[in-house]
C-alpha cells in the first residue's frame, strides 16, 4: 500500500548553461539576370538585377559583373543558367566552361563546362562552392571562357556562412 504524496521540496540550484544556438544568416546576396546577354570568351557575367542584398559583407552593384566581398570569412555561392552559342559561331564543336574565380583566380573545384556540337544547342548550367576569404576587399565574378555565349535566366547566390 502506497501513502499520500509528501510536499515538495525546495528548489535546486540552477544548472549549467545550455549551448549556444545556432546563428542566422545575415549576409548574403541574390542576384540575377533575365534578358539574352551576350559573353565573349574571358569576360565575366553581368547580373542586372539584386532581389535581394542584406548586411555589409558583401555588395554588387546592378548591372555589374563584380560582386565585392568585405569580411573576411567562409561563403557559399551557387549560379544557375541557361548558355547557347552566340550567333555567328561557326566551328564546332566549341567548348562552354565556366568557373567561379576570387581575385582573378579561379576557385578550385568550383566550374560548369559543357561542349556544343551545333549552333541550335541550349544548356542548363549550375555548380555551387564553398570558399575561404581571407583578404578584403576581395571581388568575385562569374567568368566564361573557351568561345562567344549567350546567357539567359542566370542567378547568382552568395551567403557568408561565417
Amino acid at each position: 500500500m502506497t501513502g499520500p504524496t509528501g510536499p515538495t521540496g525546495p528548489t535546486g540550484t540552477a544548472g549549467a548553461t545550455g549551448a549556444t544556438g545556432a546563428t542566422t544568416v545575415s549576409d548574403y546576396l541574390s542576384a540575377y539576370s533575365t534578358p539574352t546577354a551576350p559573353v565573349t570568351s574571358g569576360n565575366a557575367l553581368e547580373f542586372d538585377k539584386n532581389a535581394t542584398l542584406t548586411g555589409t559583407a558583401l555588395s554588387h552593384m546592378e548591372g555589374a559583373s563584380t560582386v565585392t566581398i568585405n569580411t573576411q570569412g567562409t561563403y557559399y555561392v551557387a549560379y544557375s543558367g541557361t548558355v547557347s552559342p552566340k550567333s555567328g559561331t561557326s566551328s564546332f564543336p566549341v567548348n562552354n566552361l565556366l568557373t567561379f574565380r576570387l581575385n582573378g583566380t579561379n576557385i578550385p573545384g568550383a566550374a560548369s563546362q559543357h561542349v556544343f556540337s551545333a549552333a541550335n544547342q541550349t544548356e542548363s548550367q549550375s555548380f555551387s562552392a564553398v570558399f575561404a576569404v581571407t583578404s578584403v576587399p576581395a571581388s568575385f565574378v562569374v567568368y566564361s571562357a573557351g568561345g562567344n555565349f549567350n546567357y539567359s535566366n542566370t542567378s547568382l547566390n552568395v551567403v557568408k556562412l561565417g
